[in-house]
């Protein structure tokens, strides 16, 4: 629980960047590799599905027959950007993915009804543009990290959604409303229940897969282990793995590294 928590321990409770050390360098490391993807592999870059610069996707074809996964990144809803996590792209292509990496505008600039409608709008945005390419669409897979793993489970109910898989993600955003991230995202009651997974349905019916660091914060972890414990009470499909020895950051080895966790989740997605 969390409401017995002081403002301030709160507030370091959802701080992520403080509780690891190098957690600078590290995405500081991931813009330098997904600079260099950008330069080397070729995708069509920068769509638009509004009028807003964030409000447009990168994309990476791994052909006409392969199955497409989404990504969508985090900052807690006001950092960070689609561009930083173009390191990603290579190992799910190797898998057989074609890779789409999904902006939206961040707070202030936009409530988090907003962000979830950018989101929305988006898929169906890479849905018509596959459509025209393809004459045909396979569906989406879901992937998300962090803000970006809420955003998965909160559209997991558009019809053009197989799956999710989200890592280390926030899906009860009432401490979020208490604590500093709100002093951008400006959350009120009624958009912090509106907007929270774990009290809402709309995710139900569709596999979501969840993974946390084992060396994350403990509300962090909390996070996922209420969620998945709140799907498994309604018989919902997915696994909940806590990864021991991974921060909210180094936790991406277990993705881009072959015979990582949330790699071998991933592989299974692909058609054999």
């Amino acid at each position: 629980m969390w409401k017995h928590l002081k403002k301030d321990e709160l507030d370091k409770a959802y701080n992520n960047s403080l509780a690891v050390e190098n957690s600078a360098e590290i995405i500081k490391d991931w813009m330098q590799a997904s600079a260099q993807v950008r330069e080397r592999v070729k995708g069509e870059l920068e769509t638009g599905y509004g009028s807003h610069s964030r409000q447009s996707y990168d994309y990476f074809s791994a052909g006409n027959d392969s199955p497409i996964m989404v990504y969508i990144h985090g900052g807690f809803w006001q950092f960070r950007s689609k561009d930083d996590f173009t390191f990603i792209v290579p190992p799910l292509m190797d898998l057989g993915f074609s890779v789409a990496l999904l902006g939206y505008r961040l707070a202030p600039d936009a409530t988090i009804d907003q962000i979830v409608l950018d989101i929305r709008v988006g898929l169906n945005a890479i849905e018509k543009m596959v459509r025209s390419d393809r004459g045909s669409f396979p569906g989406f897979h879901l992937l998300g990290w962090s803000a970006g793993a809420h955003l998965v489970a909160s559209v997991m109910d558009q019809a053009n959604v197989i799956d999710g898989v989200c890592i280390s993600g926030v899906y009860d955003l009432e401490p979020i409303r208490h604590c500093y991230v709100n002093d951008k995202l400006r959350l009120d009651l009624k958009s912090s229940l509106d907007n929270s997974p774990i009290i809402k349905t709309n995710h139900f019916g569709k596999r979501v897969d969840l993974f946390v660091g084992g060396a994350e914060l403990q509300h962090m972890q909390n996070q996922t282990i209420n969620f998945s414990e709140y799907r498994k009470q309604n018989l919902q499909q997915g696994e909940c793995k806590l990864l021991n020895g991974f921060n909210h950051y180094t936790i991406f080895d277990e993705l881009i590294q072959v015979g990582g966790a949330i790699h071998k989740q991933v592989k299974e997605k692909v058609p054999r």
